[in-house]
């Protein structure tokens, strides 16, 4: 059984209260509560409808008495289904005899690409990685010695296929690989000296630059079976990349799904860098989905051998990112015995291309 959530939500679009900033229109109102507006997608590709209702405090039905506006588009009242024929963030309200609803969002997504073929529908058998977060700069004079580490460990036996590592380069503003999204990942898990790694969502322990306990780490948390599998597909829009992520449960759970934007061969000098392969950086952090908590949308509980998918927008918004070098990263997450999202399993996913389930 394939459980579906099309889900979509623009990385880095701030949500606009209702009358915040600038001259109100004549027609905006302020929400009065005593009613409730609810679309039935929360994305939805150009040129799909989209299908509004409208409830009671008591549950009553009211959606035929009440008229529906397009907030983001100089508040015009729009039909019931209403189409979108442009992509974008939109936000509706609507008003029923004296009862005007707080806003809602729908992101218009321009395309959303078709995910791959299961190769194995009957099979819960996933290779599991671990996300590894390197927290770096290229002007932190200690970060070539986590750099060599990391490498010695990449370079061990099959440690490599165990993990994905992405770069949160937020040591300094005037790092070219820095973001926005880099230093609230950062800032996310506390970090306060650099280099730090930091193992999944739920961890925030960091380890020493030292290849032996990296290793102790990636063997303390890493699983013969993973827990969930994920198969992703990305596109290049005018200004994102959109994504749709596909998780399958191997064991029954809540779950969420995240996604990030990094960013290979950004050339820049590493302070105290020994070799000169340092001075290229892969992996950067460049966008991520804006959600709190960091682990990403809700997917609900998946029982096993079930799905559940969710198309995301990341927001293209550096001048200088090369869109031939972007990829994402999918994350998904799920409920640990202490009621937190511990990540579960990390897929890559080239942009203009996909990624299979990865089974064993």
């Amino acid at each position: 059984m394939k459980l579906t959530k099309f889900i979509a939500l623009i990385a880095a679009a701030a949500t606009l209260a209702v009358g915040c900033g600038g001259d109100k229109p004549e027609d905006e109102k302020k929400p009065t509560g005593g009613a409730t507006l609810k679309a039935d997608v929360l994305s939805v590709e150009v040129n799909n409808p989209i299908t509004f209702t409208v409830t009671a405090e008591d549950g009553t039905d009211i959606t035929a008495d009440a008229t529906i506006f397009d907030k983001t588009h100089n508040f015009q009242e729009v039909s019931n289904p209403f189409t979108p024929t442009e992509d974008g963030k939109y936000e509706f309200y609507a008003v029923a005899g004296n009862a005007i609803t707080e806003t809602i969002e729908v992101t218009v997504l321009p395309s959303i690409p078709a995910l791959p073929a299961d190769t194995n529908e009957a099979s819960t058998e996933f290779k599991h990685r671990i996300l590894l977060v390197d927290h770096t700069g290229n002007t932190c004079g200690y970060c070539p010695k986590m750099m060599l580490a990391l490498k010695e460990v990449s370079l061990t036996g099959d440690y490599h296929s165990k993990y994905y590592e992405a770069m949160s380069h937020s040591y300094a503003s005037s790092d070219p690989a820095t973001s926005a999204s880099a230093n609230a990942i950062s800032s996310y898990y506390g970090v306060t000296s650099y280099p730090t790694l930091t193992y999944n969502f739920a961890y925030s322990t960091s380890s020493s630059y030292n290849a032996e306990h990296i290793k102790q780490q990636i063997d303390a948390q890493w699983k013969e079976s993973a827990d969930a599998g994920i198969a992703a597909s990305a596109s290049l829009a005018t200004n994102s990349v959109v994504v749709n992520a596909e998780v399958k449960a191997a064991v029954n759970n809540e779950y969420r799904i995240t996604a990030w934007l990094l960013e290979d061969g950004i050339v820049a000098a590493q302070t105290n860098g020994t070799e000169e392969w340092m001075n290229t950086h892969d992996n950067a952090i460049r966008q991520a989905v804006k959600t709190n908590p960091i682990s990403g949308m809700d997917l609900g509980v998946i029982t096993a051998g079930e799905k559940a998918s969710l198309a995301m927008s990341l927001e293209i918004t550096g001048s200088k990112w090369v869109r031939d070098n972007l990829k994402v990263m999918v994350i998904a997450s799920a409920k640990n015995a202490s009621g937190k999202f511990e990540v579960v399993n990390v897929a890559m996913c080239p942009v203009n291309g996909s990624v299979a389930y990865d089974y064993k």
